[in-house]
């Protein structure tokens, strides 16, 4: 795996809508704006491309534009890192109209989660390291500043030597609801008191390639080439965690009982979930993998539960293809090599 550069104060980081055009909406850009003026405040100084404050309409029936706004980022000297404004439905557009090469010759720095798992495995494919971290409408412009937590973590992992460094688990969480209304601007978010790490099954150490990210997402585009290869899990860390949508606990079963048919599950050396949006089917979602994975005869499997990461804030920012450890013993979760160059 290619690995990005390290970014430093001082970069240029282009901001783009891959995914939904939301942060170009005229009731949504104080809202865009309030995430450029804190990601400014850490040093970087973010531009757009063409689409990135297009809006829904412009965005949805240009994803070949999306794909030109990506080749521009990675093509341009200027420009050190991507960040995505935001999540959506249909990211996957892109990929007819995406030119691999372009990722692979110029491996920069992409970050976003939800629907970005898509364009996570363009860069997969590319054989370029990227990652699954915040995004700018939702976690760079949260009310009140981005989280310290998500902060450190992004600078961890994209502005320091990463290797062996081991994940904080936060104390609090929050995925509540606060209209994005600009009369709210001012109003924080209510946090809850965080479960911390639990582990489902499994003990000891194990260690592998970080794979994965959002499974509604996932199962988008099996069938497709962006689905990973059974190779790609093969000795693999899997991430996952489900988005806005909440999938029922019984369709949650059956992704993942699919992907027991197809073999891939047995090709892991864990997994990591992280915690579901609202808390919603948190309990039900731990009994569908302890079933399910005892249906492949994998009791053994570590799976490590409640990870802080997707659909809920604050978060981590998790290399993927990078090689990490899970120790079930003492729940603790580490980069075993440097995530950038």
């Amino acid at each position: 795996m290619k690995k990005p550069n390290k970014l430093k104060v001082g970069d240029t980081i282009a901001a783009i809508s891959l995914s939904s055009g939301m942060a170009g909406e005229a009731d949504i850009l104080w809202r865009y704006q309030q995430g450029k003026q804190q990601l400014s405040e850490m040093g970087f100084n973010i531009v757009e491309l063409e689409y990135t404050l297009a809006g829904l309409d412009a965005v949805y029936h240009h994803p070949k534009g999306r794909a030109h706004d990506l080749h521009t980022a990675l093509l341009d000297p200027n420009i050190n890192a991507i960040i995505a404004t935001i999540g959506g439905i249909e990211s996957y557009r892109l990929f007819e109209y995406l030119d691999l090469n372009i990722l692979r010759e110029n491996p920069k720095a992409f970050i976003g989660y939800s629907d970005s798992t898509s364009i996570h495995q363009m860069f997969q494919l590319a054989g370029v390291v990227s990652f699954y971290g915040p995004c700018l409408l939702v976690d760079f412009a949260e009310n009140g500043g981005a989280y310290p937590f998500t902060k450190e973590s992004f600078k961890k992992v994209l502005m320091e030597d990463s290797a062996n460094y081991c994940f904080p688990w936060r104390d609090k969480w929050t995925s509540h609801f606060l209209p994005w209304h600009i009369d709210n601007k001012d109003t924080l978010r209510d946090l809850c008191i965080d479960e911390g790490p639990l582990v489902l099954q499994g003990e000891g150490v194990v260690e592998g390639r970080l794979i994965g990210g959002c499974l509604d997402v996932l199962a988008m585009l099996r069938g497709t080439d962006l689905y990973p290869t059974k190779e790609a899990f093969k000795d693999g860390l899997l991430l996952l965690e489900t988005s806005e949508m909440y999938p029922d606990p019984a369709l949650f079963e059956i992704e993942l009982r699919t992907m027991g048919v197809m073999g891939v599950l047995q090709e892991l050396n864990g997994i990591l979930i992280g915690k579901p949006q609202d808390n919603k089917y948190f309990k039900e979602y731990q009994t569908s993998i302890v079933k399910v994975l005892k249906e492949f005869q994998l009791e053994k499997l570590p799976v490590l539960y409640n990870g802080n990461f997707g659909h809920t804030e604050p978060k981590w920012t998790l290399p993927l293809g990078v090689k990490a450890q899970l120790d079930l013993d003492h729940k603790t979760f580490m980069l075993l090599e440097k995530a950038t160059t």
